[in-house]
Formats: C-alpha cells, sequence, structure tokens
C-alpha cells in the first residue's frame, strides 16, 4: 500500500490547527503547543493572543506558565508541568550529541582550552546551582556569580560586552539542564520544585516531545526535529525512533514524512481556519522547519527570512497573505504592509498590536 499523498496546503491548513491558529483556544493549549518563544521580548504574548485571545493578567493559567531557556537555547514560555518535555528531553546523552547543544564554535573554544563540553556543563550547572542559591539574580549579577566560580578557561574575554564571561552555548543549556528558569525579563531563577531532573520520567518526556513537534510541525522528519529543537541529529533520531508504532509516513513534496497516526485523518481534512492574525516573525507557526510550504513564492520567502530583522506574517484565513513591519513613533505604532492584506482586511489588528507592544494606537501606512 502506497503512503497518503498530502499537498503543501494540506500540510499547513494541519500546522495552522497544530498551532490553534484556525481559531481561539484555550490559552494553556496556546501555549502547550509547542511552547512560545520570548525574544525578542514582549513577542510571546503577541503570539499568545493570536492563538487564545484576550488573556489578563489575572488569569488564573499565568500561574501555570514558566519562561526558561528551551528550543535552541532560546527563552520560552511552557506550561510548568511540561518543562520537562521543552528541555530535559533535548538534552543527548553522549559528548558528540551535546556539541549541537552548546554550538560548534564554543565546542571548539571549550576543547582548545582543554575542557570537554559534557565537563565544561557540569561545572557551570554547579556554578549557577551555588550562584543562586540566596535567590534569583538579575543577568549581570548572574555572570558575576558565575565567574567568580568557574576558571578561566570557560571565561573567554566578549569584546562587545567589554569583559570575561561564559559564553551564550553554556548559559543557555542550563534551562534544557533543568537548572535554571527566568521568573522576569533577564533575570534567573533556579528551577521550581517538581523540576529536578532527578523526578523526571525522561523517557515520557522524549516521546511527548516528538508528539508536540509532529501535532505543531508534521507531517514532518527527525532531521527537522533537531533543525527546529537545536538538538543533535543523532538524537533527534533517537526521539523519533521512540515512537514509532505511533506513526504513519506519507508522502509531502516528493519526500516520506511522518505524522502521528491518531492525526492522519485531521492531516487529509484539516479544519478550515477563518479571521486574521498578526504574527511576528519570531512566532512559532512562522519560525518552522518547512518554510518552502508556508511561503510557496521564493521572493516572498527571501523577505520573510532575511539574516536579520524579521518582518512579521499577515495570516488570513490560515494562508500568508502578507508581510508587515512596525516601528513605534512616540505612543503610535506605525504598520507597513505589503502583500494583499488591506487596511480594511486588518480590522482592529492593527490596534491589539499595538497595545501588545506599549503604545496607544496604530497606524498603518
Amino acid at each position: 500500500m502506497s503512503d497518503p499523498e498530502v499537498m503543501d496546503a494540506g500540510a499547513v491548513a494541519f500546522r495552522v490547527a497544530g498551532h490553534g491558529l484556525h481559531e481561539r483556544v484555550d490559552p494553556l493549549r496556546a501555549v502547550a503547543a509547542c511552547g512560545l518563544q520570548e525574544y525578542p521580548p514582549g513577542h510571546a504574548e503577541v503570539a499568545l493572543h493570536a492563538r487564545a485571545g484576550e488573556v489578563p493578567d489575572d488569569h488564573p493559567v499565568r500561574a501555570l506558565l514558566v519562561t526558561v531557556n528551551a528550543m535552541r537555547g532560546a527563552p520560552y514560555v511552557v506550561p510548568r508541568a511540561d518543562v520537562a518535555v521543552f528541555t530535559r528531553a533535548l538534552v543527548p546523552e553522549e559528548e558528540a550529541g551535546l556539541r549541537a547543544l552548546v554550538g560548534s564554535l564554543v565546542a571548539k573554544e571549550l576543547e582548545a582550552a582543554g575542557h570537554g563540553v559534557g565537563e565544561a556543563l557540569d561545572l557551570v550547572a554547579d556554578a549557577a546551582r551555588e550562584g543562586l542559591a540566596g535567590g534569583p539574580l538579575g543577568r549581570d549579577a548572574f555572570h558575576q556569580a558565575l565567574r567568580e566560580r568557574l576558571p578561566d578557561g570557560l571565561l573567554p574575554w566578549c569584546r562587545g560586552c567589554g569583559s570575561h564571561h561564559v559564553r551564550p552555548g553554556l548559559w543557555r543549556a542550563l534551562g534544557p539542564l533543568g537548572v535554571t528558569e527566568m521568573p522576569d525579563r533577564a533575570v534567573f531563577a533556579l528551577a521550581g520544585p517538581g523540576d529536578d531532573p532527578g523526578d523526571v520520567d525522561l523517557p515520557a518526556a522524549r516521546r511527548e516531545l516528538v508528539r508536540r513537534f509532529l501535532r505543531a510541525y508534521g507531517p514532518s522528519t527527525h532531521t527537522a526535529l533537531a533543525s527546529w529543537a537545536g538538538t543533535a541529529p543523532a538524537h533527534a533520531r533517537r526521539l523519533f525512533a521512540s515512537v514509532a508504532d505511533e506513526l504513519t509516513p506519507v508522502r509531502q513534496a516528493g519526500a516520506r514524512r511522518w505524522v502521528l497516526t491518531e492525526d492522519l485523518d485531521r492531516l487529509l481534512d484539516p479544519p478550515p481556519a477563518t479571521g486574521v492574525r498578526l504574527l511576528h516573525g519570531h512566532d512559532p507557526f512562522v519560525a518552522g522547519p518547512d518554510r518552502a510550504a508556508l511561503v510557496p513564492d521564493p521572493a516572498t520567502r527571501k523577505a520573510l527570512f532575511p539574516a536579520v530583522g524579521r518582518p512579521g506574517v499577515v495570516l488570513v484565513d490560515g494562508r500568508v497573505a502578507g508581510l508587515w513591519r512596525a516601528r513605534k513613533r512616540g505612543r503610535t505604532l506605525e504598520l507597513t504592509v505589503d502583500g494583499a492584506a488591506s487596511s480594511a482586511l486588518l480590522g482592529d489588528a492593527p490596534e491589539v498590536l499595538a497595545r501588545l507592544r506599549g503604545c496607544a494606537r496604530a497606524t498603518v501606512v
């Protein structure tokens, strides 16, 4: 029996629903799908509103969320109950795999200084636990605490900062290692109660990571999982293998990919999407691994994914209808929109975005 065929448009519609962008969804579901990246700062709130609508500061769901360095070392808002899924599950067990976690350049620096990657991570983790034992620290105080406790070989000179400090690849790995979380912007604290690595059912967390990834980005492959998560391809291959009996192969764009068997019907007949969403360039849906399916036009795709300064996406009824950029002029958010999306079509979306970005009003130019 041949694999079912899936068109790119069908795969995108499946992902729209997987991210909770086809209709307004429960805020916890919106966050739990695959986490919401909180970089640049404030973007997680924009992503949450795009999925769940208005979520007041005193909404009970706020107490169920935590910010932690997760996929690719970036800060993510995730459900506290799922922290291990988006952190510990990313970490390979072997030395070669840990190189992908910290980055190849950092790994080479460590080797030149006479440190293995695993050894360096252990030293930084111990220093962080000791330095944060008295409570949360702001970024600068946290780095000072690490400087006081680590050997010079782990504290290279940073020209941009004008100081010696731990490379980002190492301190960002403290989230995946289950050591730190971020209770506020640029503030670090020890991971909360119940987040102790010794309490984690690691095999279960790893399986669940694959399920979350495939519900949001399927049909897909272990290679795409590795890219999205910032982990080693060999580790991602083992993650896929751990749920092999839950997967069904399909063909998309001439290539074999995988979807959860329980989601096959939804992939073949995805729910319709309605409404307008202004998604920032680092929104989890926009930043997924299958860019060609999301934006078929090469010129638009190139404009959406430049080396720096990504624009946002105007999503209309589940399809990319244009790109937007915004800049603040006093208390006004000035929005520039390219593509088929008109001001009338956007409705109140610009005003909502302005409020979320701390502005009083929006103009579309």
